[in-house]
């Protein structure tokens, strides 16, 4: 990467890199309402990998690190979708246990679940712990091709995906709410929550690079 590039600018980039990919996936989860049941669908891994993947790389000015970004953020994210899928109803217990041990005091959990998933039926802030699992899978496969500072950035993936999975909904329903749509609500919450995860890889990356 080009060591007069800003963090800020570095940030932005890979912000709008993965918010697009999210805005793909939004597009094709309100496409396939009702059919669609799973949040993981499989339109996830290619669009977040496709333009975060480039994002990620686009500073460098190289097509081959571009490439094998891409590469490595599908993989990483097929393996992430495997082995949650593989621990899922554990992994949905521990987090629903978790979060509403936390949030029960500020509001009921039918308020909670009106604002962190998406209506009819597909789950978004309950699955905070996949989100987190799978940001850690990404991030550490990330620092082992591009040889970068592990701990800085996989802790960084890990949290990114998982605050954005609680923080993007919260704002696609509120906005979907007041606008009375929920397309609204399903391309902001994709598209902010892949941004939020693309901002915490980018500080990652940005920090074991310079």
């Amino acid at each position: 990467m080009d060591n007069t590039i800003s963090l800020k600018k570095y940030l932005l980039t890979v912000a709008l890199g993965f918010g697009l990919g999210g805005l793909i996936w939004g597009v094709v989860m309100y496409m396939g309402i009702p059919d669609i049941e799973y949040t993981f669908h499989y339109s996830f891994a290619i669009a977040l990998s496709i333009f975060g993947g480039i994002a990620l790389q686009w500073f460098s000015k190289s097509v081959k690190k571009m490439a094998v970004s891409v590469l490595v953020v599908f993989v990483a994210l097929v393996i992430g979708f495997v082995v949650t899928a593989i621990f899922q109803y554990p992994l949905y217990l521990i987090g629903i246990y978790l979060s509403s041990f936390f949030m029960e005091p500020l509001a009921s959990a039918a308020t909670f679940n009106k604002f962190l998933n998406l209506d009819p039926n597909i789950t978004v802030g309950d699955f905070w712990l996949f989100f987190f699992i799978i940001g850690i899978i990404v991030s550490f496969l990330y620092s082992l091709f591009f040889k970068l500072k592990k701990w800085s950035l996989t802790w960084r993936g890990g949290v990114g995906f998982a605050l954005g999975s609680l923080i993007a909904p919260v704002i696609g329903n509120s906005f979907g709410f007041l606008f009375d749509c929920q397309l609204v609500s399903y391309l902001l919450t994709f598209s902010l929550m892949s941004a939020i995860f693309g901002v915490f890889l980018a500080w990652g990356v940005w920090g074991s690079e310079n």
